[in-house]
Parts: C-alpha cells; sequence; structure tokens
C-alpha cells in the first residue's frame, strides 16, 4: 500500500511543481465545464423563445354571409395571430411567403385560401365543405424548426376550430335571445287563445251526435251502392268477354269437329313419325357405340347425325304436344292428360341424350375414350323413347282419337248453353246501371263528407286537446319562464362558452423549471465522460522508473508491481476526475443556476459518477494503451445515441434498445434527474447500485488482469509505439 501512495504522492509533488503541468492539468479541470455550460446555455429554453421563428401568413379569406351577417373568418384569425407570440408571424402577401420560403428568410408559410370562411359556413347547406390551410415549410433549413411550424400549424387550426365555434354561437344564441325576448311578449296572447280554443272543445259532443246520426242512416245502403259500383264494370266486362269467347269457341268446335277426319290422320302420321326418328336415333346411338369401340374416325360425324336426329325429335314431339294441350284445355275432364304425360317424359329422356352426348363429343374431341356408362345411358334412353313412341302409336284410338271427339262434342254442347245465358244476362244490365246511377247520385257526396268527418275528427279533437293542454302548461309553468330567461341570457357568455367548454388543469411530479434543467443530467454526463478522456489523451497512465531513486541492479517488476502502478497513478486520475466533476456540478449550480429538488444530492451523484467513468476510461487505457483510449471514445459516441440522454430510448431503433440499460450514461443521467427533478427512492437505488458494479468490475478487473493482458498485449503497443506517427 505505500507504494502505492507514493506514486500518488510523487505524481501530486510533480504537478505542483512543474509549472507547465499545472497548467495542462488546470485546463484539464476547466474544459469538461464549459463543454457542459456551453451546451446547457444553448438548450436553456429553445421552445420558450419560439417568437423569433419567422413565419409568413398569408391572409387571401374574402369572407361569406351567414344568416345576414356578413363574417371573414380569416380576418378574425389575422387579429389573434396579433396578440400571439408563440412564433414569430410575418403578415405578408402570397408572393413574398413564396420567396421568402424558398430563400430561407421563412421557416414555413400559411396561407388562407380565399373561399376560406364559406368552405367554413357550408355545413349549414346540402354541400358541405372541409375548410383548408396551406402550410408550406422548408425542411432543409433545420431540423427541429419544421417540427415548431408544424405545432404552430396545429395551433392555428385550433384557434380557427373555436373562432369559428364563437362566430356560429354568436349568430345562434342571438336567435335564440330573440326569440326569448318575443315569447315573453306574446304570452297574453297565447292566455286568448287558449281561451277561445276550449270553447271549440266543449262543443265536440254535439258535432259527434249528427255525424253518428247521419252515418246509420246511410251505413246500409252506401254499402249496396259501394259493392255494386265496385263489381258492375268487372260483371259487365266477363259477360261481354265471355260471351264472345261462347260464341268464338263454339264457331270453332263446330268448324274443326268437320274437320276431325282429317287432324286425326296428322296426329297419328306425327306419332309414326316421331316413332320412326326414335327408332332411327336408337340405331344411330348402336352405330356410334360401334364406331367409338372400334375406334372408327367418323365417331364424330355419327354424334354430330345423331345430334341432329335428336334435336328434331324434340322438336316434334314438342309442337305435338302444344296441340295436345291446347284441346285438352277445353275439357274439364283433361283426357289428354296421360298422352301428354308420355310425350313430356319423351322430351325429358331427349335433354337427358343430347347432355350425355355433349360430353362424349368432348370427350372425343379430346382424344379421349367416351366414358362407357355415359354410353349405356344413351343407350337406354333412346330405347326408352322408341318404346313410349310405339306405346303411344298402339294405343292411339283409345288414348287420342277417342278423347278428342269426346271433347268437342262436349264443347259445342257446353258453348250453346253458355252463350243463352249469357245473353240473358246481358240484357239485364242496362237496368242495374240505371238504379245504381240513381242512388250514387243521392249517397256520393253524404258518403263523402261522413268519412271524412270520422276520418279527421278524431284526430282534430287529439290535436286539439294536446295544444290545449301545452298553452296551459306554457302559460302556468315555471319551465315556461326558466326557458325565456335562458334564451334571454347573454350572447357572449355562452358563445365564449362553445369556444372553449372545457379547461385543461395540469399537474406536473417531478417538475423541470425549463429545458436547460432537463438536458443538465445528459450534459453534465457527457463532460464527465469527456473529462477524463482528456485526461488520458494527456496523461500517461504507466510509471516513469527513470523518477525513481534505484540502482542499475533493480528493475521495474522490482520496484512496482501492476497493481500497484494501476492504483497509484489511479489515485492520481481519481482525484483529478472529482475535481472536474465538482467544477461542473458546482457550476451548474450556482453559474448557470439550474433549479435542482437537491443540490448537495446532486454534486454527490457527480462525484460519483466522475468516480465510476475515471475507474472504466482509466481501466481501458491502463489495460490496452491507445487502444483503450480509442474504446473509450466507441463507448461515448455510442451513449450519446443509446442512453435517452435527449430523445426517449422508446423512439430509438432496436440496436439502442438492446444497449440501453449495458450503458454507464443511462445510470449517470438517471442518478441525476432524480436530485434536479425530485427523488425516487427506488430508481434511484438502482442507478446506484449499477454504477457501483460498474466501479468495482473495472478495478478488479484490472487489478487480477492488468499483468497478463499488458503482457498479451506488449508486442503489439511497442511496435505501434515504434511509429513515428504514435506517441
Amino acid at each position: 500500500m505505500s507504494k502505492v501512495l507514493k506514486i500518488f504522492y510523487e505524481d501530486i509533488k510533480d504537478i505542483f511543481t512543474n509549472f507547465a503541468l499545472l497548467i495542462v492539468i488546470i485546463a484539464l479541470c476547466i474544459l469538461p465545464s464549459l463543454y457542459a455550460w456551453f451546451n446547457i446555455l444553448a438548450s436553456w429554453d429553445p421552445y420558450g423563445n419560439t417568437k423569433n421563428v419567422p413565419i409568413a401568413v398569408v391572409n387571401n379569406d374574402t369572407g361569406a354571409v351567414l344568416a345576414d351577417k356578413s363574417i371573414n373568418i380569416g380576418d378574425q384569425l389575422i387579429k389573434k395571430l396579433k396578440d400571439n407570440d408563440a412564433l414569430g408571424w410575418r403578415f405578408v402577401n402570397s408572393d413574398t411567403a413564396k420567396k421568402g420560403l424558398e430563400s430561407g428568410k421563412y421557416y414555413a408559410t400559411i396561407e388562407i385560401p380565399k373561399n376560406f370562411s364559406s368552405d367554413l359556413i357550408s355545413i349549414v347547406s346540402e354541400d358541405t365543405k372541409r375548410a383548408q390551410i396551406i402550410y408550406s415549410v422548408n425542411e432543409k433549413i433545420n431540423a427541429i424548426a419544421p417540427k415548431i411550424t408544424a405545432k404552430g400549424a396545429s395551433s392555428i387550426q385550433e384557434q380557427i376550430n373555436q373562432t369559428f365555434i364563437k362566430t356560429i354561437g354568436e349568430i345562434v344564441f342571438k336567435f335564440l335571445n330573440d326569440t326569448g325576448i318575443k315569447l315573453q311578449e306574446e304570452l297574453p296572447k297565447l292566455t286568448k287563445i287558449e281561451t277561445s280554443l276550449r270553447d271549440v272543445q266543449n262543443r265536440f259532443s254535439k258535432i259527434d251526435n249528427t255525424i253518428d246520426y247521419a252515418s246509420e242512416s246511410i251505413v246500409k245502403m252506401n254499402d249496396i251502392i259501394d259493392s255494386l259500383n265496385k263489381n258492375m264494370p268487372l260483371i259487365e266486362e266477363t259477360i261481354t268477354n265471355t260471351s264472345n269467347l261462347s260464341s268464338n269457341v263454339n264457331s270453332f268446335l263446330q268448324n274443326t269437329q268437320g274437320s276431325l277426319t282429317q287432324i286425326s290422320p296428322i296426329v297419328k302420321r306425327d306419332l309414326q313419325a316421331l316413332n320412326s326418328v326414335s327408332s332411327s336415333a336408337s340405331n344411330s346411338v348402336t352405330a356410334l357405340i360401334d364406331a367409338i369401340n372400334s375406334n372408327y374416325e367418323n365417331a364424330p360425324q355419327l354424334i354430330d347425325d345423331l345430334s341432329l336426329k335428336l334435336n328434331n325429335l324434340h322438336n316434334m314431339s314438342s309442337g305435338l304436344v302444344s296441340f295436345l294441350n291446347k284441346l285438352n284445355n277445353i275439357s274439364h275432364n283433361q283426357d289428354l292428360n296421360d298422352t301428354i304425360s308420355k310425350l313430356n317424359n319423351i322430351n325429358s329422356k331427349i335433354e337427358t341424350s343430347l347432355a350425355y352426348l355433349s360430353k362424349i363429343k368432348d370427350q372425343v374431341e379430346a382424344n379421349e375414350q367416351p366414358s362407357l356408362d355415359n354410353l349405356n345411358k344413351l343407350l337406354t334412353v333412346a330405347n326408352d323413347v322408341n318404346t313410349i313412341t310405339t306405346g303411344i302409336l298402339n294405343n292411339y284410338d283409345s288414348s287420342i282419337k277417342n278423347p278428342i271427339n269426346n271433347i268437342f262434342s262436349q264443347g259445342i254442347t257446353v258453348s250453346e248453353d253458355v252463350g243463352k245465358l249469357l245473353q240473358n244476362a246481358k240484357s239485364e244490365i242496362p237496368k242495374v246501371k240505371s238504379l245504381l246511377s240513381s242512388l250514387s247520385g243521392f249517397s256520393e257526396n253524404a258518403q263523402e263528407t261522413i268519412d271524412l268527418a270520422n276520418e279527421k275528427i278524431p284526430k282534430a279533437k287529439t290535436i286539439l286537446n294536446d295544444f290545449i293542454d301545452a298553452l296551459d302548461k306554457i302559460n302556468n309553468s315555471e319551465d315556461t319562464k326558466e326557458l325565456i330567461n335562458f334564451l334571454k341570457n347573454d350572447v357572449m357568455t355562452n358563445a365564449s362558452f362553445l369556444e372553449s367548454p372545457v379547461d385543461i388543469v395540469e399537474h406536473t411530479i417531478y417538475p423541470m423549471t425549463n429545458y436547460g434543467a432537463s438536458m443538465t443530467p445528459f450534459y453534465t454526463t457527457l463532460a464527465l465522460w469527456v473529462g477524463i478522456l482528456l485526461l488520458t489523451s494527456l496523461l500517461t497512465t504507466e510509471v516513469d522508473v527513470s523518477h525513481n531513486d534505484m540502482d542499475d541492479n533493480h528493475s521495474l517488476a522490482d520496484t512496482y508491481r501492476p497493481y500497484q502502478v494501476y492504483l497509484g497513478r489511479g489515485l492520481t486520475f481519481l482525484s483529478l476526475s472529482l475535481v472536474q466533476s465538482l467544477i461542473v456540478s458546482v457550476g451548474d449550480i450556482f453559474i448557470l443556476k439550474v433549479k435542482m429538488d437537491n443540490p448537495f444530492l446532486f454534486v454527490l451523484i457527480c462525484l460519483f459518477v466522475s468516480m465510476v467513468f475515471n475507474f472504466i476510461v482509466y481501466s481501458l487505457v491502463s489495460l490496452f494503451g491507445n487502444i483503450g483510449k480509442a474504446i473509450s471514445v466507441i463507448l461515448l459516441v455510442l451513449q450519446v445515441a443509446g442512453s435517452g440522454g435527449t430523445f426517449p430510448i422508446q423512439v430509438t431503433p432496436k440496436f439502442f434498445h438492446f444497449v440501453y440499460p449495458f450503458l454507464p450514461f443511462t445510470y449517470g443521467i438517471s442518478a441525476m434527474r432524480e436530485a434536479i427533478g425530485g427523488i425516487y427512492f427506488p430508481n434511484l437505488r438502482i442507478d446506484l447500485c449499477v454504477l457501483f458494479v460498474f466501479l468495482i468490475s473495472s478495478i478488479l478487473i484490472n487489478i487480477f488482469l492488468k499483468a497478463p493482458i499488458n503482457r498479451l498485449f506488449h508486442k503489439f503497443v511497442s511496435k505501434l509505439e515504434g511509429s513515428r506517427l504514435t506517441e
């Protein structure tokens, strides 16, 4: 321990006996303080001096008219901005603003367009438009200025909203105020109206009796007239149409019955053709199957021929069904239903065949082997169609010819009977119409009057009762008096309330007096690290043995051990770093007058942080020489960005989120903030404990590893120092 103290004593003696060295040491102690103080002063209150940031404001608003009142919200905004010193507002024209923005004279421009007021008040019209302000910024002038000017633009937007709300509020409340005064003046008239309406209300019972008597007298007659008048046109039209239809049907049936001998063979011929085509189609399906199985090249042609036959078969069957349906509809017995059903079954099977044939054609064209199942289904359907047509043809007389004869015979008889009945009914229609016409002339006006009275009077009675009750409440209610008093309230007071209905009550914990106080922990911590860097750059960490009294037979190893050199010279560096820390911390308090919650604790924390930084940097240089200095500079750069001293660590890239907990700056800055803003002991305790771990780790590593690390790097360091470019 004596050798450690001896090294420290010799170092102190050397400082105070060497005039040049003393001057350098004094400079090294003061320079870090200047670094911190100038930076703190530069950022003392930047957001309090934004009134010096020039922003051009251009007002082109031509105004608008709302409720017969001319308003110009742009002019009102300019008046407010002239009383606002948050930024350096410059009120200029468009050309001046544009040139100033481009040249850098103005950081930003804010233009109020000519249709600004009219767009704002469009809220009361059908075509609502959002008003705009044009904000332009020159971002290359400064990194922070665009953020400040953007805040100014947001402030203007807020003021515009408040001005607009207040203006609309003044108009609305002025209208309500006038309404309140008029309502108070009209209350006596409302009392007279209420008295007159009550007289009308008392007469409603007589009106009700009169309406009931008239209604009972005419209700039955009106029911009969309404029913007959409603149905008479339909009855007349139905009789006429039915009579004409009966006559036409009779003529048709008589003419057709004479030609039945010609119709019957035609139907039979069609059935024979249908049977022949179906048989041919069945044969074609068989031929197609043989062609496909034998890989004949004519298979596509056979498919097209078969498709044509099936379509012809379908057309013939559909035509025959249509004809038989017409005949079948004449008779209520529906004698042709079975035949029509069989023909419809044929149509269905033909459509199924066409679907199978389409699939087979697609497969053949694609050079694929058609499905055997589809071919067999196609053959089955074709055979079924042929079987059905053969059955119909074999039973032609019983299923078609005889039913057709019966239909015509029955139709002729029925049409003759219907014709006679309709002629009798038609002859009575003029008499009925004459009677209805006479009755309608008498009851029409009376019925309309009664209906109108029954519909309107109950509603009128309800409305009148409600209105009288409302008038009674208006004339005698305390609520009316309160409403009038509210409407007569001061217009400006209500409008001002709408302009700003909510006040923000701000509470601050651990307050920082200004931005300079907030930045003091960062710049003070930075100065302490820079201070020890300066010391290690100008002072050596090794002991010069030429200053020791020793004979030629003794070596440096016999005089001082590595850990003694480390601790002895470390005391010297520690003493100087504590002086640096004392100067910068006391200067923060008494020269810069930074407001602190606990100044004494701040000085103690600075001394402790300086001690930690001293042994971190000094240890690196003691172990690695100039390489240790480079590592210390790298740590400085990394900690400036990754310690959360300026911006919150949450807004930095993820890499800094990772290294943040391992940086000494993080805990030094945090501890100083506790002393300045107010102490939260759990946080302060963590900060000091982590810093203490950094301190002990640095010392122990050097005590135990300095000798082997120095030997490991000896050749590299000697080679480096042998260069003319290094010390």
